[in-house]
């Protein structure tokens, strides 16, 4: 979101074209190749997830962004800024994988609706922040010359300063992602993480407790409030077993290989049935 104040002035510094309606197409093109790319590999990095787990793909769509913005922000042509947006959407069509990672950690439905407040939340405050990071840092020699100076790398990429700023926030939430974020993936979740043992080792260096939700026996859900979340359905198209992260599942592996197994033979015309289709056409028209 932060290129958003500042796209037709980097248009305009590519000096292409003085008549102010082709800059705002230009523009137009720069920002929905983002949005285009994600679309296109969104169902890919479904399946992807499927394979190799949630946490990797979700650590590969921050890489994947960190990069294009680095690449966005030396972008001295139209063709290059257009090329880097779009290879940050191929890489990070992963809003699918973060709802299902959230179903699969959140399985209690009286705890659902506040877990999936945070995701629209979250995005709403970095709609907010990102805009204003940006118009604030974009141009810094103009906005700021006692602080950068002519002739140096902010003069030369006058976007450059934004898109570091936003990539080192990047950095923090890869790193956070590899070293505390738990796969969530019925099949994969019981591999070996060597991030996540970084990340347990760090905790226990720092003297952070690192118990689960139900480490402590106080607090532990009984026989009868297992037996519930299991009867319990999570919402369609969720099928985890899971009550939490750390606690183990009360539900045989095999049934979740069943379900994987029943979903991965769905031909296209049971997966975009009527419902779906509707709400996609939904989601459009409100676009």
């Amino acid at each position: 979101m932060s290129i958003f104040p500042y796209a037709y002035r980097m248009i305009e510094s590519f000096d292409l074209t003085h008549d102010e309606s082709q800059i705002s197409i230009y523009a137009g093109m720069l920002i929905t190749a983002f949005a285009f790319a994600e679309f296109s590999t969104g169902m890919l990095w479904g399946r992807v997830s499927d394979r190799v787990g949630r946490k990797p793909v979700l650590i590969m769509g921050l890489t994947g962004t960190a990069l294009s913005m680095i690449c966005f922000g030396f972008a001295r042509s139209l063709t290059g800024a257009i090329t880097a947006r779009a290879l940050g959407g191929l890489l990070n069509g992963n809003v699918g994988v973060l709802q299902t990672t959230v179903a699969e950690l959140v399985t209690k439905k009286e705890h659902q609706p506040r877990a999936y407040s945070i995701m629209p939340f979250v995005w709403c405050l970095g709609s907010i922040i990102g805009p204003a990071l940006g118009g604030a840092l974009a141009m810094p020699c103009d906005a700021y010359p006692a602080l950068f100076a002519r002739g140096g790398w902010f003069d030369t990429y006058p976007f450059l300063l934004p898109n570091l700023v936003c990539v080192i926030i990047l950095f923090f939430g890869i790193a956070n992602g590899i070293l505390f974020l738990e796969e969530t993936h019925a099949e994969l979740k019981d591999r070996r993480d060597w991030g996540l043992d970084l990340g347990h080792l760090l905790k226990r260096v720092f003297g952070v407790p690192a118990r689960g939700p139900y480490d402590d026996k106080s607090t532990a859900p009984g026989l009868g409030e297992l037996q519930s979340l299991t009867m319990d359905d999570p919402p369609p198209g969720y099928r985890s077993t899971e009550g939490s992260p750390r606690m183990c599942s009360t539900v045989p592996i095999a049934a979740d290989v069943e379900r994987r197994e029943e979903k991965e033979n769905r031909g296209i015309g049971r997966t975009f049935n009527r419902q779906v289709v509707l709400i996609i056409l939904g989601y459009a028209i409100l676009a």
